[in-house]
């Protein structure tokens, strides 16, 4: 401190302020530097702000847009469950009905068949003097049904009441 206060005090304040000078024009470039580096970051900030609120608009319309398709993927998937099970029914109804219907045919020719022959007049004429349902569930006067269980089967039979009925030569 003694060679301080040797020195010409006016060059000991010609030092103070250059040093002042310097760190002020220094304080000044990291000031700038600083002010520059704050604008970058704001800019990127409200860039990143821009592409972020167009992302959520993308977003948005998107969601929107595959919402849309897919209800009408669900609906079109629906639609052909319908025409495909109605198609399917229909041909397999369609085929269970024209088998039906032929065995019935069948079933009806046979029986025509039938009533043409001897048996099958006997049987006409039976029908008509009301003796076929009886004869047929064993409701006539002096028979009986019977279960036989060595047969598993129900067997008419006539009793001692039993009377007999006129039959064509």
């Amino acid at each position: 401190m003694s060679e301080a206060l040797e020195e010409d005090p006016f060059e000991l304040f010609k030092r103070v302020e250059k040093s002042l000078s310097t760190a002020t024009a220094s304080m000044e470039r990291l000031a700038a530097e600083q002010d520059a580096r704050c604008k970058t970051i704001s800019d990127a900030a409200g860039k990143a702000s821009k592409l972020a609120e167009e992302a959520g608009d993308t977003f948005t319309a998107s969601k929107r847009r595959l919402m849309i398709w897919t209800a009408l993927c669900a609906a079109l998937l629906v639609c052909g469950g319908w025409l495909a099970g109605y198609w399917l029914g229909h041909r397999d109804g369609w085929a269970s009905g024209t088998a039906h219907g032929y065995s019935e045919a069948v079933a009806a020719n046979t029986v025509a068949a039938w009533g043409v022959t001897p048996s099958g007049q006997l049987g006409y004429l039976m029908d008509r003097a009301g003796l076929l349902q009886a004869l047929g569930h064993c409701h006539l006067p002096g028979y009986e049904a019977k279960y036989e269980p060595k047969e598993k089967r129900t067997f008419c039979y006539p009793t001692q009441n039993a009377s007999g009925w006129a039959v064509q030569p």
